[in-house]
């Protein structure tokens, strides 16, 4: 059929998760509807949720090879490379062939070599072969896919106008999330009936994903010999399905394997029903009275579109602030209870995971308040307005030139938040403005999301930022982890400025707790023979924070002070200065102080010389030293030195010293 004299052809991409499926399968059947003899085509990569989804939908589907960045592996990237060129050549022959009027694609990895093949087209055709581009963003922050793709694409639909932000000018429109009517037009009597679930049940729907989650997979099964003691509560448990030989994780075994070693009995619990791939959501949908689920846009949409109250599991790694924004966004509208994953770097747990007894917790409270599950049913439903699959589908024909452009729609706006969005850098930033009083104090709510990132930081394999966690956990007084900062301090096979990072941390962390007094010293000892001057430096500078909170022991105080004076002999100029403050801090000895400090009158390095002048400050005040013989000593020490400004700095700093041991002297 034609549409104002065009065959209208349209390419649909993206997938490897049903969450970019799904909105495109929400769009194809609108678009089925308005131009029922429009060609339609979808690309995706074998052995992922499209696969399955797509055909049962009954429509064509094309593969080509695609892969996700990998990390800094040399053999990886180049496999990368060979796996993206020969996608793109089999996406240019596609495009060539089928000859699409426009192409809409909602991200991920899999989308990427029709766009960019689609985009080169354009570009050494000379606009001969020009298909629309049309992006879904689905989540509040753009994809790492998106971002570059949105270049290349004549408009970008999202879900959040909070986007459109980042999104170059002109192109951004809201649109919402597209939901297919199947799911949304789900009775719950009904469904039970064909469920053989009893009218009067709760009924607990978990899923991660369609190739699933191990934190809500492992807490779920954890969880449910707690929950069904209820006699009510039935739990249907998604455990998501890996797609082809090559995956990470396997929820349906994992699942099965941790029931059968710790509650076999539940294998044949009738009111725990376990699937992995669930093909007909819309009547486990709408069966549900509480779900648990991702954070994916995909899936809260969904499920605030059929007004059903969350638990929401973000996904917790470095780059997943999508998602906690998105589980955030529906919290604060009083529809969903966000639990965020944990790891326990004291310990050395890398894997996320769940408490079992906050999900049960959670479950529970929210089963005994039906007056609260009642109006988080009602916020759910206010939360996205419009009909995205209407905007959508309106869009793609604006872009055929068959109709005019759609009207603005006004969007969901989302609340800034001040933790999420930040890099690493920026948060550490953030934090010493916090400190400093420029910025307002944390909440409660901000401190334990900014926890959750810290742990997250401490689990990734950059080390780099491993030990900005460090620096972090220093300025957000995380005190669960002073264990591991000591022990970072103290190690040797951590990278050295890992270990110098650590030292900072320590300093600001000190009071944490008392106990661990004799361990901060050990790390100090280690830290003033590190083969890393940073980390001498440090280590020098953490004594006179430490004697500030507790009393040394005189043996503590000799094995610190002959490391320490080893050290005014450095060859780094930093820790010369540090290990000459950090005696007078703690020395009781007038006779060994000025012998060594002598060594130090002439140091080619003014600061070093400057430092001397403190030190004897420190000392009179500290009585050690009488304020007589301080000046006979500050009038040793060489007070020249090139350039106009550090004889000016040496000279003010010795005029202040002196100063000021003369006014110890009166008093």
């Amino acid at each position: 059929m034609s549409e104002n004299g065009l065959n209208l052809r349209f390419i649909f991409t993206g997938g490897g998760s049903g969450g970019h499926v799904s909105p495109a399968l929400a769009v194809i059947a609108e678009l089925k509807k308005r131009v029922p003899g429009a060609d339609i085509l979808y690309v995706g990569i074998k052995n992922k949720a499209e696969g399955i989804m797509v055909p049962k939908a009954g429509i064509p589907l094309k593969f080509v090879n695609s892969s996700p960045l990998p990390d800094k592996n040399f053999f990886k990237i180049i496999k990368f490379f060979i796996t993206i060129f020969s996608g793109f050549l089999k996406a240019l022959f596609i495009l060539t062939k089928f000859k699409p009027h426009v192409i809409f694609a909602t991200g991920g990895y899999v989308s990427a070599p029709v766009i960019f093949a689609a985009w080169i087209l354009r570009k050494i055709t000379l606009g001969y072969f020009r298909p629309k581009i049309l992006i879904h963003e689905a989540n509040v922050h753009l994809g790492k896919m998106n971002k570059l793709a949105a270049k290349a694409a004549d408009a970008v639909a999202v879900s959040f106008s909070e986007t459109i932000k980042d999104i170059p000018s002109g192109k951004g429109f809201f649109s919402g999330y597209p939901v297919r009517n199947i799911i949304a037009e789900g009775d719950k009597k009904k469904a039970r009936e064909k469920l053989g679930i009893p009218e009067s049940a709760f009924i607990v729907f978990a899923f991660g994903g369609s190739q699933g989650a191990r934190a809500i997979n492992r807490a779920l099964a954890k969880a449910a010999p707690e929950l069904l003691k209820d006699p009510d509560i039935h739990i249907v448990h998604g455990t998501g399905k890996p797609f082809g030989k090559d995956h990470r994780y396997h929820g349906f075994e994992d699942t099965i394997s941790l029931l059968e070693k710790n509650s076999p009995e539940l294998l044949k619990e009738k009111r725990y029903l376990i699937k992995d791939f669930i093909d007909d959501m819309e009547l486990y949908y709408a069966a549900s009275d509480l779900l648990i689920i991702r954070a994916g846009a995909g899936s809260i949409i969904e499920v605030c579109t059929l007004g059903k109250p969350s638990i929401i599991i973000p996904i917790s790694s470095v780059y997943s602030d999508h998602q906690t924004g998105n589980a955030r966004y529906v919290e604060r509208a009083g529809a969903a209870v966000v639990l965020y994953e944990k790891t326990d770097p004291v310990k050395g747990v890398n894997i996320p995971f769940i408490e079992t007894s906050e999900l049960v917790e959670s479950i529970l409270s929210l089963k005994e308040a039906p007056q609260k599950l009642e109006q988080m049913s009602k916020k759910a439903t206010e939360i996205f307005p419009g009909k995205p699959v209407d905007i959508i589908a309106d869009y793609i024909l604006y872009l055929c030139g068959i109709s005019k452009r759609p009207d603005v729609t006004e969007g969901v706006s989302y609340l800034k938040d001040r933790i999420l969005g930040l890099s690493s850098v920026e948060l550490e930033h953030f934090l010493k403005k916090v400190n400093a009083g420029e910025k307002p104090l944390l909440n409660e709510d901000e401190k334990r999301l900014l926890k959750n990132k810290i742990d997250t930081y401490f689990t990734s394999s950059n080390v780099i930022l491993r030990s900005r966690a460090l620096r972090i956990a220093g300025l957000a007084y995380y005190c669960e982890l002073f264990p591991l900062v000591i022990k970072c301090a103290a190690s040797h096979e951590e990278k050295p400025f890992v270990r110098r990072d650590a030292f900072e941390a320590l300093s600001k962390l000190i009071t944490c707790d008392k106990n661990y007094r004799n361990q901060v010293i050990e790390a100090i000892l280690h830290g003033l023979s590190d083969l890393y001057y940073e980390a001498r430096f440090h280590a020098a500078k953490l004594i006179n924070v430490f004697g500030a909170h507790y009393e040394l022991t005189e043996e503590e105080r000799e094995k610190l002070l002959e490391k320490l004076y080893r050290n005014i002999e450095d060859r780094c100029f930093e820790v010369r200065v540090e290990s000459i403050l950090a005696i007078a801090s703690i020395e009781n000895d007038e006779e060994r102080s000025v012998k060594n400090f002598e060594k130090c009158y002439y140091d080619k390095i003014w600061k070093v010389r400057k430092a001397l002048f403190k030190a004897y400050e420190t000392l009179v005040k500290r009585k050690v030293i009488d304020s007589k013989k301080a000046l006979e000593e500050t009038d040793k020490i060489l007070i020249t030195s090139n350039g106009y400004i550090t004889d000016y700095e040496l000279k003010k700093q010795l005029n202040s010293s002196r100063s000021h041991i003369s006014n110890m002297e009166v008093k």
